[in-house]
C-alpha cells in the first residue's frame, strides 16, 4: 500500500479533559484524503486519559505537547502556533470530528488562492454521537459578506472551521484575556489589518454539542465582550439595546440547537426569530 500524501499543514487543537472523544477526532485525521504535516495537540493539564488515549498513537506528524498546569484555552493554541512549522495552520477542537476532504479541500484553495489569507466552511452539529444531526451552519462565502460580518460584530468564519495562513497566526496571536470571544477578536485583527477570507460552502467538519463544549453556553457577557472588542477594533459604537436584542436571540437559537424534546425546539426557534428574523432566516435558509 503506497504511504498517503501529506501537505503543508498543522493542525492545532487544544485539548482538556476531552479524553473519551480523542479516539473518533483521531481516526478523523488518519482517515481524511491526504495528511498534514503535523497535528499538534496541546494538553492543557488535563485531568482525564486524554495523555494515556494519546500515548497509543504512533503516528510520525503527532506531535504532543503536555502542560502541567491549565494555562488557558488562548494561552494553549498559542504555545501550538508558536511550535508549528508548516505554511498553513487548521483550526479544530479535539471533540469535533474532520470530514474526510476537509483538508485537502481548504489546503487546495489556499494554494491556488494567493490572494486569500483564511478561509472556513460550514459544519454540521451534532449531539454527542455523530449520528444524532440537530442542525447546520450557513456561512457566507464570499470576502465582502465575511468582512460585513466581522464589522457587525457577529462572526464570519466559525473557529473550528478555518485554515489560514501560519504568518498570520504568528502576527497576531490568541489573547487569553478575550477568552470565550478569542476567536471574533483574533480573526477581526486578521483582517482589520487587511487579511482577506473567502469561505467553502461544503460541511467539512462535524461539530460535537455536549455538556461541557464551547458551543454549550452563551452568557451575556460573552455577547458584550465580543461587542466591545468589534468597538475598539472597528471604532464603532454599540448601545446597550443592540448586544441585548442579540444575546436573547443567540441565546434562544442555542437552546434549539441543543434541546431534544421537538416542541421545545420549535418555541425556541419562534422566540429567537422574533428578536432577530433576519439572521434566523439566513441561518436555516
Amino acid at each position: 500500500m503506497s504511504k498517503k500524501q501529506s501537505c503543508n499543514v498543522s493542525i492545532v487543537s487544544a485539548n482538556f479533559n476531552n479524553g473519551k472523544y480523542l479516539d473518533e477526532f483521531l481516526a478523523s485525521v488518519i482517515n481524511s484524503s491526504i495528511l498534514p504535516k503535523e497535528l499538534i495537540i496541546i494538553d492543557d493539564g488535563s485531568t482525564d486519559k486524554s495523555l494515556e488515549t494519546l500515548s497509543k498513537y504512533n503516528l510520525d506528524y503527532l506531535k504532543v505537547i503536555a502542560l502541567k498546569t491549565n494555562v488557558g484555552f488562548a494561552n494553549a493554541l498559542n504555545i501550538g502556533i508558536e511550535n508549528t512549522t508548516s505554511k498553513y495552520i487548521l483550526r479544530v477542537d479535539p471533540d469535533d470530528v474532520l470530514e474526510e476532504t476537509r483538508i485537502e479541500t481548504q489546503y487546495k484553495l489556499l494554494e491556488s488562492n494567493n490572494d486569500i489569507d483564511l478561509t472556513g466552511s460550514n459544519v454540521v452539529y451534532f449531539n454527542e454521537e455523530i449520528d444524532n444531526v440537530v442542525g447546520a451552519s450557513n456561512f457566507p462565502e464570499k470576502w465582502d459578506a465575511i468582512y460585513k460580518r466581522y464589522l457587525k460584530g457577529e462572526h464570519g468564519l466559525l473557529h473550528g472551521t478555518v485554515m489560514g495562513k501560519t504568518v498570520l497566526f504568528k502576527q497576531h496571536l490568541y489573547r487569553q484575556d478575550n477568552v470565550p470571544a478569542e476567536d471574533y477578536d483574533i480573526f477581526s485583527r486578521m483582517i482589520k489589518h487587511g487579511a482577506k477570507a473567502q469561505s467553502v460552502k461544503d460541511k467539512l467538519t462535524f461539530v460535537r454539542i455536549h455538556q461541557n463544549s464551547v458551543s454549550n453556553a452563551l452568557p451575556y457577557s460573552t455577547i458584550k465582550k465580543t461587542y466591545v472588542l468589534r468597538d475598539k477594533i472597528f471604532q464603532t459604537k454599540t448601545s446597550g439595546i443592540k448586544i441585548g436584542v442579540n444575546f436573547i436571540s443567540l441565546k434562544f437559537y442555542r437552546k434549539y440547537y441543543f434541546e431534544k424534546n421537538i416542541f421545545k425546539r420549535m418555541c425556541f426557534l419562534g422566540i429567537s426569530s422574533v428578536f432577530r428574523p433576519d439572521k434566523v432566516f439566513k441561518k436555516l435558509f
